[in-house]
């Protein structure tokens, strides 16, 4: 009898534990003070606290394990740098277009003959030269800054 009797009063207090209340008061220097037990004079308020909600096994299946969460943070640097690369690539392509288009715009303007295919010199009629120097103006407003 005496063995149940303890076993019982050992259950009651173990499970009683997560139930024990918080109390909250205002020491003498003005702190808010939180415990299990309350103070052994003054005001106090009781507050009751809820248990954090369990999780199911599909919930913790849902977050990426660290292995994941590494591999992804690794792709996207890598994602990242690809970006970088291909940044410079096209500002640096988009500087010559820019240089060539210069150099077309005082071709146009400056000269009235150029080289034809066989590398004899020929006059610049009018029609060429204006597609010319529609050709560069376009040229410089898409790749020059």
């Amino acid at each position: 009898m005496k063995q149940l009797f303890s076993i019982i009063l050992l259950t009651l207090t173990i499970s009683s534990s997560p139930l024990a209340g918080t109390y909250k008061w205002v020491d003498e220097d003005g702190n808010v003070q939180y415990s299990q037990h309350p103070p052994a004079s003054g005001k106090y308020e009781s507050i009751r606290v809820r248990p954090a909600p369990r999780q199911s096994a599909d919930q913790n299946n849902a977050r990426p394990s660290s292995k994941e969460y590494l591999d992804k943070a690794a792709s996207q640097r890598k994602d990242e740098s690809r970006i970088k690369q291909e940044l410079k690539k096209t500002q640096a392509l988009r500087k010559k277009n820019c240089e060539t288009a210069k150099k077309q715009l005082e071709f146009y303007t400056v000269y009235r003959r150029k080289k034809d295919k066989t590398g004899e010199y020929v006059r610049i009629d009018d029609n060429e030269k204006a597609a010319g120097l529609k050709e560069a103006k376009q040229g410089i407003k898409d790749y020059c800054d």
